[in-house]
């Protein structure tokens, strides 16, 4: 080992790091703002959650009128719900709680490594690199249910071990909420994806003792329970068939059927077995790299490795795989599913931070080598430019302008409709006035009213309708290549009804 770093140059590092933070979090605080919600998650959920406020149910999401939301419970929605009590029913206020929430996680990672590395620098390490990988940057304020269910899997396994180590009994209740906090966002995947690697890593240590002792299992058990069950209770009690659909539907059904027919609210995303390593990849490009400072020759002491410090690398190591490995068989997944693996993957990048520090000779390349901070900062900010700067490139996953340009020529009396497929995101923006119909003959009927109708739709459908009907708008705009919106001419509203 080396004697410390000088202090001006351990200073100058830390200085670096907390300024590569620093700017992460600006620029996902620019996008926050400025960037529209996107399709379909995003706005689906933010939808969702105006929803509540409108119609002041808030115990059975909706998903349309009088439609309710089974697929997940209603934390992360009610964590939007309150951003646009608070805010507004706009995009920054279904998102800045997701973000608080986000900013949660890194401090718990940040947390854990000053515990185990004694060493504030390692913290801000920790942070940074969890911050910098592409899936939680995107998800740390995304409209959606995957970063609650971080904050609860991280709280839940960062005070696991922290209440074995510091024998603090604090930390063994927030064991037990965080398992509270997955379960009132995902359900029963929370305890799947953190019950094995803990079991596992108890296994191994033979820390059994120590777990019996420092973690309150029968108060905290119920702790959880009387958090988060009667959420479960009052759901099915309200809308009853809840309970079969998600629990068996959403957690057995949605991972064993390739294509799964039951999924009321979207549709199957079947991918070949294995899918997950490779989002996996793109969650922690280009960090995976940092894996090339550790050289071969060092492999061979794997097994010390992981044993060290009380299997410190073990649980880690179990946190970060058990994820992928528990939806490697699994077809009917999305990008996402790999970020409960990321603060582990953080905490194991920073300890090769941690052991090259600690070497009279330190490999050049390193998991925060300048090669990778440049890469991952150009990818921001060119996130940052294609999203804020040029607007009309999202467009395609994006009603909002289209919303915006209704709005700016719309009279008091003047409505939109949707024909054949309304986006959430238009439902959001226009805090649920858009109509939508699938019927010429509803359209029709609409053009007889003497109040003004805009229509948007997918150009290839209005090219369907017949010419008088298209003889009687005009095309304001289009927005990509599957929305545009057409305005009827307030003349028009005497022209006979249309037959299919």
């Amino acid at each position: 080992m080396n004697p410390p770093s000088p202090p001006a140059a351990a200073d100058k590092n830390l200085r670096r790091v907390a300024l590569f933070l620093g700017a992460l979090v600006l620029c996902r605080l620019v996008l926050l703002v400025l960037a529209p919600l996107y399709d379909p998650s995003e706005s689906r959920y933010a939808e969702i959650s105006r929803k509540m406020i409108e119609t002041g149910d808030w115990i059975t999401p909706q998903f349309a009128y009088g439609v309710p939301f089974w697929a997940k419970p209603p934390l992360s929605m009610w964590l939007s719900a309150l951003g646009m009590e608070g805010f507004g029913p706009n995009h920054f206020g279904a998102r800045i709680f997701i973000f608080v929430a986000a900013m949660g996680v890194l401090a718990l990672v940040a947390r854990c490594a000053r515990q185990e590395f004694h060493s504030a620098r390692m913290a801000w390490i920790a942070a940074a690199l969890l911050m910098a990988c592409p899936l939680f940057f995107y998800c740390s304020a995304a409209v959606m249910t995957d970063l609650p269910l971080l904050l609860g899997i991280t709280l839940a396994m960062v005070s696991f071990r922290s209440a074995l180590e510091t024998q603090s009994r604090a930390w063994g209740y927030g064991f037990f909420l965080g398992l509270a906090i997955g379960l009132l966002t995902k359900g029963p995947l929370t305890l799947v994806l953190t019950g094995p690697p803990i079991f596992g890593y108890c296994l191994v240590t033979r820390q059994w003792p120590q777990v019996w002792k420092h973690i309150p299992w029968v108060s905290g058990t119920l702790l959880m329970l009387l958090l988060a069950v009667p959420w479960y209770l009052l759901a099915e009690q309200h809308t009853p068939g809840f309970l079969d659909y998600f629990i068996v539907g959403e957690h057995f059904k949605r991972f064993t059927v390739a294509a799964w027919a039951g999924d009321r609210y979207g549709s199957a995303h079947s991918k070949p077995i294995g899918t997950i390593w490779v989002y996996a990849l793109l969650a922690v490009f280009p960090w995976f790299l940092g894996l090339l400072a550790t050289p071969l020759r060092r492999w061979r002491n794997f097994g010390s490795w992981v044993m060290a410090a009380k299997g410190r690398g073990l649980y880690w190591l179990l946190w970060a795989l058990w994820t992928l490995v528990f939806f490697t068989p699994a077809r009917n997944i999305i990008a996402t599913y790999p970020l409960p693996a990321l603060p582990a993957i953080a905490l194991l990048l920073t300890e090769l931070c941690w052991q090259r520090s600690q070497q009279a000779h330190p490999p050049r390349f390193h998991p925060l080598h300048p090669a990778l901070v440049t890469v991952s900062m150009v990818m921001v900010l060119a996130t940052v430019v294609l999203a804020c700067a040029m607007p009309r490139l999202a467009t395609g996953f994006t009603e909002r302008e289209l919303v915006k340009c209704y709005e700016a020529r719309r009279l008091p009396a003047d409505s939109l409709l949707y024909f054949h497929k309304r986006r959430f995101s238009a439902e959001f923006y226009t805090q649920g006035k858009a109509g939508t119909t699938d019927s010429l003959e509803d359209l029709a009927q609409r053009m007889e009213s003497p109040a003004g109708l805009f229509v948007a739709t997918d150009p290839k459908y209005f090219a369907q309708l017949p010419p008088s009907v298209q003889a009687g708008f005009t095309l304001i705009g289009t927005w990509g290549k599957k929305s545009a919106l057409y305005e009827r001419h307030r003349e028009a509203a005497s022209l006979p009804t249309a037959k299919p």
